[in-house]
Order: C-alpha cells, then sequence, then structure tokens
C-alpha cells in the first residue's frame, strides 16, 4: 500500500482494508502546529474489536502502524478511538 500525500485519508484506508472497518476516521487536527510527523486522532469500528479490552485494540493499531510511528517523521502522535460496531451505535444513538 503507498502512502497518498495526506497521512489522514493513508491510515483510515490502512484501517479499512487490514481491520475490516466499519467506520473510519481519521483526522489532523494540528495541520500547521508541529514539525515532524503529524499529530492524529483516530476513530475506528471494526468486529475485529469483539472481545478485546481497549489496550489490545490499541496494541492491534499501534502494530499496524509501527513503522509509520517508529521515528516520529509520518506519525509523531496518535489518539484511537476503538470501538466494536455495537458500541459504535450506542454511541452514535446517545449522542441524539
Amino acid at each position: 500500500m503507498s502512502e497518498p500525500e495526506n497521512i489522514a485519508d493513508y491510515v483510515s484506508e490502512k484501517c479499512r482494508t487490514h481491520l475490516d472497518a466499519v467506520h473510519c476516521t481519521c483526522t489532523n487536527p494540528e495541520l500547521d502546529s508541529c514539525s515532524g510527523g503529524a499529530k492524529l486522532v483516530l476513530t475506528v469500528v471494526s468486529d475485529q474489536f469483539q472481545g478485546k479490552m481497549p489496550l489490545a485494540r490499541h496494541r492491534m493499531i499501534n502494530k499496524l502502524f509501527e513503522d509509520e510511528l517508529k521515528d516520529g517523521n509520518k506519525i509523531h502522535a496518535l489518539t484511537i478511538h476503538a470501538w466494536t460496531p455495537a458500541q459504535w451505535e450506542k454511541k452514535k444513538s446517545d449522542c441524539n
């Protein structure tokens, strides 16, 4: 998988592909605030998280982006929100 210019799009696509994500958003809220890697906020919803504690989910995602996080030049920081589809639906209904 080649990296597009937009690292957030790259992260979203990689999650969709490798985690079979049913929903994925990735934003870079601090586009111009740091030199070096991006500071991203990732929300990913996948059946692969079923039965896994939050720490295990985060480890799955961190492992997926191990190379991009390694030196901090591509991704400096990654805030992760990882949900099962059922949890995601509940969160959406709680907001309405």
